[in-house]
């Protein structure tokens, strides 16, 4: 059996702190649960703005490693061209060189010397000195 309570009214005031404080409780709760989710959603966040910036890190890494070897082709290309260009240059000052033999050498005989002859020779050595012109291998779009 039970005993009847003393002071009931002590009891009810008892009570009733009891039950706000569990009104408190659970408001207090509800708040941590809300900012509970709020943090998650700013972690999940902060995750996928790493992980794009990672990403992103990478494929910047690699545009630079594709741009250097872009350059080093380039360059690679410039100095083969300049070395065509003065190959080039050589060859045309040994065809100018042979032409000028043959020149010479038809021109040491006088008797064969006419003046529209001497005009021809002369012609002729002016388009070689035209055709066979050195080009300028530092600036070979020139």
């Amino acid at each position: 059996m039970t005993t009847p309570d003393p002071n009931p009214r002590e009891t009810l005031r008892a009570a009733a702190s009891l039950e706000d404080g569990m009104a408190a409780l659970r408001t207090d709760i509800a708040a941590l649960h809300q900012r509970s989710k709020r943090d998650r959603n700013w972690i999940i966040g902060l995750a996928v703005s790493l992980l794009l910036d990672v990403v992103l890190s990478v494929v910047v890494a690699v545009v630079a490693v594709e741009a250097a070897q872009a350059t080093s082709l380039a360059e690679q290309n410039r100095q083969a061209q300049t070395s065509s260009c003065e190959a080039g240059n050589a060859a045309r000052a040994v065809s100018v060189s042979l032409w000028t033999y043959v020149l010479d050498q038809v021109t040491k005989n006088p008797e064969n010397q006419t003046p529209e002859r001497a005009e021809q020779i002369e012609q002729f050595r002016r388009y070689i000195s035209t055709a066979y012109a050195p080009r300028d291998c530092a600036n070979p779009g020139k």
